[in-house]
């Protein structure tokens, strides 16, 4: 008898259903071979400091740095009555063998291993490994489950990962907050291994705004006219330069030009070649949806899991691969011939009717690793059935798909050189045409000091004229780029494939033509760098801080990025959950306590792009076979020990601004009232869920109902070391780990009852009502909503795992709302008004009971799923 154990509640009904198994059972449904279960992301977590050593739960610097021998488990507390239903089916000696059906990727090898280690079991690992979740997707990969020591690479490399995490976020959290506070210091300090150099980066490039100093300079523009009376606009140019340093020098050109002759030096023109975009992995699909649709990139990543996961329209959005591998390619012709319907019906006819050959742009089977590039699986849809954001993220990997097949976009560009005055010097001219337009506008991520002509050079003058058409749609007819069209976005840069603004083209010009011209001064400034929007800071993330444009280059330093693909996006949210940046408009900004972070880091390497790239691609040599987990983790052990020797004999300055008020410090328990010593993910983490909470001596809060025997939440140490993980819920957005915010003394019982409404101390979270957390059109309003019952028990908060829940006006929030914890679920959610024991089933149970619901107004069959990284807490599951 074989064992299913899938990643998620709504994977295994899918799996159940392709097998024959009747979707029926609170922990596992059961059919007469299989058994199909599930974990609610994470289930097991690694223990707190305190569990090593008593000594360790204390913050100081004396008891740094922690470096476990050996990690030990724990259930995490999100979800333990599903951990116990999975520990006692990995102990059931009916099972033959246990399929490894979670997520088929890093993170989701790591949740099963925890879950086979916690439970101690021996029963031999098969492993589903596919890239959609569609009927017949699912069929051939339980036709070719693979044995489980072949993943071991790849779990290495996920404990690693994990460990990795632990110990720099939990050493460095510590060290610089104990460090701080000797120094007057009221801050805690997160500091995690991704989080830390990501702010680092958005911090530099905002210092270096705030110290620009514009700098005024001035160009000369034409506007020459042919005899024949057609007009066409050109730049003054003096050899690679056009900016003048002042304004008497550019009115001193124009008054001499306009008494010279002008004549037509030089024309050059050639037909460029632009090959389709590669295909989406998800930073690149993160990108695009944010320059194209204002997405943020935890916006883009929920919607592609959506059509991954319930609407089975793509295949693994957590990708990091841009090509196909060999086996994709016999798929070609019925994916066509799927998507010959409606808008896309003139495209893949074409293409059925003229199958290509896919080249190594397209399929190259090294540059896939754990899942191909995101693209359509070709299950029929009904596009009305999809929401508007769901549609336009939808039509965006069709039509990159499609687009990957046709021929390349066709330019005609021209170039002409234009004289001023008698002959000179004679005109030099790069050996390729200029790539840039006439009178382009400054890049924003270019050197700001930008050399200018500061003295009048000798007469002839030279203006630039250059005109670009498209001759040939190619892709772009696909991509729906229109040959006028700039597709810029709000950054200043084009899509992928950096589209190049285009010009009109210029009339019949020939050597030595005569023209008339008329000539202006225009008053300019130098600009300051931009500052990142979410799509230039994932690309800077994809690049480890290093400005690269070349797609090449690009898809070279992806081993070496910040992160991975699938924890990108969660990383950004969390800097904004803790209030380190914010957004301002579509760009992210530094706070004044995140600035204030930075500056008083007393070691540099903490914020290190480059030190965090190598971790990363060491990381991912590990997975390949390439590097040993052992010599990385002693690398890592070793960098903790110096980090926090560092801390030691550092010197920081004073507390920067944005420091929250002074309190009392209890260094026996190592927080501010009462202490805690666990930890929590770098991240929304799957799901949000924190790790963070109180060490209770005999045992943990089991979500209000009842002490939990510590034999239950922690499994025996193993010989092999553990990695740091966290708890999760099933939204699956990846992250790192960190020291979570010890606890601060419990709200007053006169405090507002509206964590979301409440007075604030300073630095104050932002706690706006976000918008998909609005009443549906047709729900009315509680009446007695203000009256809702504020006594909860002691239902433990399930994103900070410090505080309890309590009721507000409008819903239930944490007590901790004052120290920053803004989880709360509405009242009023999916329009229904909820009550205290769904609340408390969510809270306990992970989910709901299944109901009637109406999300849009329609009722619906189905439930709620703990998703407390989300605003609102939930997210509805129909059946």
């Amino acid at each position: 008898m074989q064992l299913i154990i899938a990643e998620k509640p709504s994977v295994a009904r899918d799996l159940a259903r392709v097998l024959g198994i009747r979707a029926g059972g609170q922990h596992r449904f059961e059919g007469d071979e299989r058994v199909v279960t599930w974990c609610i992301g994470h289930l097991v977590e690694l223990d707190e400091p305190a569990s090593y050593n008593p000594a360790w739960k204390s913050w100081r610097l004396a008891s740094l740095p922690m470096l476990p021998e050996t990690f030990r488990l724990r259930g995490s507390k999100h979800a333990l009555p599903q951990l116990r239903a999975v520990a006692a089916l990995l102990r059931d000696r009916r099972f033959t063998s246990v399929i490894n059906a979670c997520d088929a990727g890093r993170e989701g090898e790591l949740i099963f291993r925890y879950v086979h280690q916690f439970a101690s079991s021996r029963v031999p690992v098969l492993r589903l490994w596919i890239s959609s979740l569609t009927d017949e997707a699912i069929r051939r990969g339980f036709a070719a489950l693979r044995p489980g020591p072949q993943l071991d690479n790849l779990g290495d490399a996920a404990r690693s990962r994990s460990e990795a995490d632990w110990l720099v976020g939990m050493n460095a959290t510590r060290a610089v907050t104990a460090r701080g506070r000797e120094s007057g210091h009221t801050a805690l300090y997160s500091i995690g291994r991704v989080q830390t150099p990501t702010l680092a980066m958005l911090v530099e490039r905002e210092r270096a705004i705030l110290a620009f100093v514009s700098r005024d300079y001035w160009e000369v523009r034409a506007q020459l006219r042919t005899q024949t009376g057609e007009t066409f606009l050109a730049q003054w140019r003096h050899g690679k330069l056009s900016r003048l340093a002042t304004a008497p020098l550019a009115d001193e050109i124009v008054a001499r030009d306009l008494t010279q002759p002008a004549l037509v030096e030089r024309v050059r023109a050639r037909t460029t070649r632009e090959p389709p975009p590669l295909l989406f992995d998800l930073t690149s699909l993160q990108r695009t949806a944010n320059r194209r649709f204002s997405f943020s990139a935890q916006r883009t990543l929920e919607i592609a899991q959506a059509l991954y996961e319930r609407h089975k329209l793509l295949t693994y959005p957590r990708t990091d691969s841009r090509h196909l591998s060999t086996d994709v390619v016999p798929e070609l012709p019925a994916l066509f011939a799927a998507l010959d319907a409606g808008d896309y019906a003139p495209f893949a006819s074409h293409l059925r009717a003229h199958p290509p050959t896919p080249t190594r742009r397209i399929v190259d089977d090294t540059k896939v690793h754990d899942h191909h590039a995101i693209i359509p699986t070709g299950k029929g849809v009904r596009l009305d059935a999809l929401d508007r954001d769901e549609r336009r993220l939808y039509d965006l990997v069709v039509r990159r798909f499609l687009g990957a097949f046709y021929p390349d976009a066709e330019f005609a560009i021209t170039e002409a050189w234009i004289r001023v005055g008698p002959p000179g010097a004679p005109l030099e001219l790069p050996p390729e045409p200029l790539s840039s337009p006439v009178s382009p506008p400054p890049s924003r991520d270019e050197p700001t000091d930008v050399p200018m002509v500061d003295a009048l050079p000798p007469l002839p003058d030279r203006y630039l004229a250059r005109g670009r058409v498209r001759i040939a749609a190619g892709w772009q007819e696909v991509a729906g780029i229109d040959g006028s069209d700039d597709k810029r976005g709000s950054d200043g840069r084009s899509d992928d494939r950096r589209d190049e603004p285009s010009s009109s083209l210029l009339p019949p010009l020939t050597e030595g033509q005569p023209l008339d011209g008329r000539y202006k001064a225009v008053a300019k400034q130098t600009t300051p760098p931009a500052r990142y929007t979410e799509a230039t800071l994932l690309g800077a993330m994809e690049s480890a801080g290093k400005a690269i444009d070349d797609e090449a280059l690009r898809a070279a330093m992806k081993d070496c990025g910040l992160g991975t693909p699938a924890t990108r996006a969660s990383i950004i949210e969390t800097l904004l959950r803790r209030d380190y940046i914010e957004r301002q408009k579509q760009h992210l900004v530094p706070t004044a306590l995140g600035i204030g972070l930075i500056g008083v880091l007393p070691v540099a390497s903490l914020g290190s792009a480059e030190l965090t790239g190598s971790w990363e691609a060491r990381l991912a040599r590990i997975a390949r076979g390439e590097d040993s987990r052992a010599a990385f983790m002693a690398d890592i052990a070793r960098y903790v020990a110096e980090m926090v020797d560092a801390v030691r004999t550092s010197t920081m300055g004073p507390p920067p601004a944005g420091q929250p008020p002074p309190r009392v410090w209890d260094d026996s328990k190592g927080s501010a009232g009462q202490g805690t010593s666990g930890t929590s993910r770098d991240g929304v983490g799957r799901g949000g869920a924190r790790v963070g909470r109180a060490s209770s001596g005999a045992g943990s809060r089991d979500g209000g109902r009842g002490t939990v025997p510590r034999s239950e939440l922690r499994a025996p140490s193993s010989s092999a070391p553990r990695t740091a993980q966290r708890p999760n819920a099933a939204n699956d957005s990846r992250s790192e780990s960190r020291t979570s915010v010890p606890n601060a003394p419990r709200t007053a019982p006169n405090a507002p009852s509206d964590p979301r409404t409440a007075p604030r101390a300073n630095p104050a979270p932002r706690a706006a009502k976000p918008a998909n957390a609005a009443k549906p059109a047709n729900a009315a309003k509680p009446a007695n909503a203000a009256k809702a019952p504020a006594s909860l028990g002691t239902l433990a908060c399930p994103r900070c795992r410090a505080g309890t829940l309590i009721a507000g006006n409008r819903g239930w929030g944490c007590a901790r709302y004052r120290e920053g914890c803004r989880f709360v679920v509405w009242f009023e959610t999916a329009g229904r008004r909820l009550t205290t024991a769904q609340l408390t089933d969510l809270v306990t149970r992970g989910k709901t009971r299944k109901g009637t619901f109406a999300p849009r107004g329609s009722e619906i069959a189905g439930r709620l799923v703990l998703d407390p990284g989300i605003d609102g807490g939930t997210r509805f599951e129909p059946e």
